[in-house]
């Protein structure tokens, strides 16, 4: 009551209960009370919370002593394993720092319960390099947003559907619809400005990517870069699973998927051929606001690394392009020449004679990989190939004649028709051997995934829905909570007896306040 009488003001009158007005009802007075209660009780309710994480066993208030650790080294990230090249991870007691190098960022990741490690203490484990910027966040991360398709396989493989707020609306994976068809789609920075960044503060992590220079990720203070496709080969970037793992405790799982990742793409490689067919990985840009018209032969170091793991061989496109006027030659992704090269041909106002040219280098390829982007994947067939290019079908290039014009739209969302290309073949390399290869050489050993051969009538045959979600989602429902997720450490958690007791508390008294709000409204 005394809450609710600082919310007017006095009378004058000596007496303190004259500071309420005359006209409040007795119900109307016990309906502030529980306004003014729920309002003093916001930060209870945030101990509710801690408390109920602590008695899960996913944080402690226990401090470490002697050689006690809540990373066990058995449980850890280890650098001297890894393949990526633009992250690593050190560890201390109760927190671990990761250092991403491409963003000039390092993360101090804190176990949850624990105090926030000194500057002293951090620079002890890993010291801040110039230029760089470190930020701090709890873990296992309460709630996350992720920006972009690519690294939601990783998410998605790890379990921890249920701690992301907002996606990417052309996220592809069942429980991502599902997340999306619950209002959890990310709000682009081109369009509502104002919900874009209340969504953003409204997360623990926003997991996003570098723009040109990095800004847009130093800038925001929840921001974490999350370079997965720098890195120069389809293995390096499927060990990012280990990178999203750090945020979540879930090194052990991360660990375990990533030795399975290796040891399948392994299998799924395959000796060179006999007679190994030459493949280029092709494109047409159409003249737009942002693009010039071109032809384009991408050669990601990513892609040749796959075309070559299933016997194949990579047009030689340095030289096949070389006599091509206006050939323009870029870093597939810029500042990093080990992710391959980017080969762009102008049309310059002339399609047809830059077409010539093109096909004209490319008369000696077998196999072509057409990343042409089409709204409606569906729809797209061998004569909308041949459109696109202004070629016929009486062409004499080896490709049309044989028929092998592969896309990478087999495996589609329903919701969006989105490429699942973009999403869980960043994490699952080996399903794109395996497709790749099953195209390829007709092999039906191999799983059919994400290829197909428009030539010979192969359509979007694999479409991925949200019915197949199994997960209950936080998005969906205001009753369902995050998995608890166990510490690492053997440490015994401390103070769980009296937490309960607060929380029971706690809930006591909200509970009996409800019971209030109900009998007089």
């Amino acid at each position: 009551l005394a809450q609710v009488r600082s919310h007017f003001p006095s009378s004058g009158r000596a007496s303190p209960q004259r500071a309420l007005p005359a006209v409040m009802s007795c119900k109307n007075m016990l309906r502030a009370a529980f306004a003014a209660a729920l309002a003093a009780s916001r930060g209870a309710f945030a101990v509710v919370q801690d408390t109920a994480r602590i008695a899960a066993g996913e944080c402690s208030k226990t401090i470490p002593t002697g050689s006690q650790t809540y990373f066990p080294a058995p449980k850890q990230v280890h650098a001297d394993a890894m393949l990526a090249k633009l992250f690593t991870v050190t560890y201390a007691p109760t927190f671990k720092v990761l250092t991403d190098s491409l963003s000039k960022e390092q993360y101090v990741l804190t176990q949850c319960g624990q105090v926030q490690p000194s500057v002293a203490a951090v620079n002890a484990v890993e010291v801040l390099k110039t230029g760089y910027i470190r930020k701090y966040f709890g873990v296992p991360v309460q709630s996350s947003a992720a920006m972009s398709t690519v690294l939601l396989a990783f998410i998605d493989s790890l379990g921890v559907q249920d701690r992301v707020k907002f996606v990417d609306s052309y996220a592809t994976a069942p429980c991502w619809q599902k997340a999306l068809a619950c209002d959890a789609k990310m709000e682009t920075s081109y369009g509502n400005v104002t919900l874009h960044a209340e969504q953003l503060a409204g997360v623990d992590v926003v997991f996003m990517s570098c723009g040109s220079d990095c800004t847009n990720v130093n800038t925001q203070k929840n921001g974490v870069n999350v370079p997965v496709t720098q890195e120069a080969g389809p293995v390096e970037s499927a060990e990012y699973i280990k990178y999203i793992a750090a945020f979540f405790n879930l090194e052990p799982k991360a660990n375990e998927l990533f030795a399975a990742t290796q040891t399948s793409y392994a299998q799924a490689s395959s000796g060179k051929s006999a007679m190994p067919p030459l493949v280029a990985w092709i494109t047409y840009n159409a003249k737009s606001d942002w693009s010039a018209e071109s032809f384009v032969v991408s050669q990601a170091s990513y892609k040749t690394m796959m075309v070559t793991n299933v016997g194949a061989t990579n047009l030689n496109a340095s030289t096949a392009l070389a006599g091509i006027a206006g050939l323009q030659v870029t870093d597939a992704v810029t500042g990093n020449p080990a992710s391959g090269k980017t080969y762009t041909i102008p049309t310059n106002d002339d399609k047809d004679a830059a077409a010539k040219a093109f096909f004209k280098a490319l008369e000696g390829v077998d196999v072509i990989v057409d990343e042409v982007y089409a709204p409606d994947p569906t729809t797209y067939n061998f004569t909308s190939f041949l459109s696109t290019y202004g070629l016929t079908s009486s062409s004499d290039l080896k490709f049309v004649k044989n028929k092998m014009v592969l896309r990478i739209d087999r495996t589609m969302g329903e919701a969006m028709k989105s490429l699942d290309w973009y999403e869980s073949r960043i994490a699952k390399p080996e399903w794109a051997l395996e497709g790749l290869a099953h195209v390829l050489y007709g092999d039906t050993s191999k799983r059919s995934k994400y290829f197909r051969n428009v030539a010979k009538g192969e359509t979007v045959d694999q479409i991925i829905k949200a019915a197949s979600c199994t997960k209950a989602l936080p998005v969906c429902s205001a009753q369902i909570y995050p998995e608890p997720i166990k510490t690492l450490g053997q440490i015994r958690v401390g103070g769980a007896a009296a937490s309960a007791a607060e929380a029971l508390r706690l809930s006591t008294l909200a509970v009996a306040v409800v019971g209030l709000w109900a009998a007089v409204a």
